[in-house]
């Protein structure tokens, strides 16, 4: 059985590893990110400003002033218990939804573009100029297209699940 100790070393790995990857891909200072991941694999019940000081330790001030850039940007929120006086911050639900909105919406122009690419090549095979090389073509746009789609339908649904389990916690 995993330790507790355990799980918080490889809790830590993977917020250094997957904290670059946020870096990048979302433009966020290094710790920033290193605070989205350790948010993401806490879970709904949330991190205290405490916490996150010692875990990924930071300066009270460096965390501080994270934490309120993603709260500002809408990444992060945060709630409290009563009779408790920390605040405990968590990723925004909306903001998982309108991440996947985005990328939906990213596919979709994916597909457009190669519709019209497909439409081309079609063009092309059915002219004098054709060559193997164009059937080729038409088949990997078909196939691509296809792809695409499935992606658009996976992510769509992926978006329902998790608002449907949202509209349950509340």
């Amino acid at each position: 059985m995993i330790t507790e100790e355990e799980l918080i070393k490889e809790k830590l790995a993977l917020v250094e590893e997957l904290g670059v990857h946020f870096e990048c891909s979302d433009n966020l200072t290094p710790l920033a990110s290193r605070i989205v991941v350790y948010l993401i694999l806490t879970g709904i019940k949330g991190a205290t400003f405490e916490e996150l000081v010692e875990k990924l330790e930071a300066s009270k001030s460096s965390i501080s002033t994270n934490l309120q850039l993603l709260q500002s940007n809408g990444r992060i929120t945060y709630y409290t218990k009563s009779g408790d006086r920390k605040r405990y911050f968590k990723i925004t639900p909306d903001h998982i939804i309108s991440r996947l909105d985005e990328k939906i919406d990213l596919w979709k122009k994916e597909m457009k573009n190669h519709q019209k690419i497909l439409a081309y090549n079609q063009k092309v095979l059915q002219s004098k100029h054709a060559n193997e090389g164009n059937h080729l073509n038409v088949q990997f746009s078909e196939q691509y297209i296809e792809f695409i789609n499935k992606m658009i339908i996976n992510l769509t649904q992926l978006k329902q699940n998790i608002l449907t389990i949202t509209n349950q916690n509340q």
